[in-house]
């Protein structure tokens, strides 16, 4: 695992039976990266700087069409050699308050963009070569 400045890593004090923060080998963190409760990096993963994952989190992958989300038995789950950065997605009009004007809101929201390929090996093997 390589991770790089201001990025955090949530543990689980409390309560007893919260979900872990688990990262498998391999996955590289961005800047100001955010894993915070429930969330499982599966191996190879790469997420972009300034990425925040959290159990209540949305992550879109654009690249399968689906959405994944953490579940009452299973963490939020970001997919082996997913390329994640942040995001953002409109808010429809029916989430702001009745009788609100249009306010054209967003939300924050992790993005799959794509999955790792050599393009993506060789820019991570140039900065092992650096270490």
């Amino acid at each position: 695992m390589h991770l790089s400045a201001a990025a955090q890593v949530g543990g689980v004090l409390e309560p007893i039976n919260a979900a872990p923060v688990i990262i498998e080998d391999d996955v590289l963190i961005g800047g100001n990266c955010g894993i915070y409760e429930g969330t499982l990096v599966r191996a190879r993963a790469v997420l972009g700087a300034g990425t925040i994952l959290t159990r209540s989190t949305p992550l879109y992958d654009l690249v399968r069409g689906e959405v994944y989300r953490a579940t009452a038995d299973a963490p939020l789950e970001v997919p082996e050699n997913a390329v994640v950065v942040p995001g953002s997605r409109a808010v429809s009009s029916r989430a702001v308050k009745k009788g609100a004007a249009d306010w054209n809101l967003s939300l924050y929201t992790p993005v799959i963009v794509k999955y790792r390929d050599e393009k993506t090996d060789r820019g991570i093997e140039l900065e092992d070569w650096l270490r």
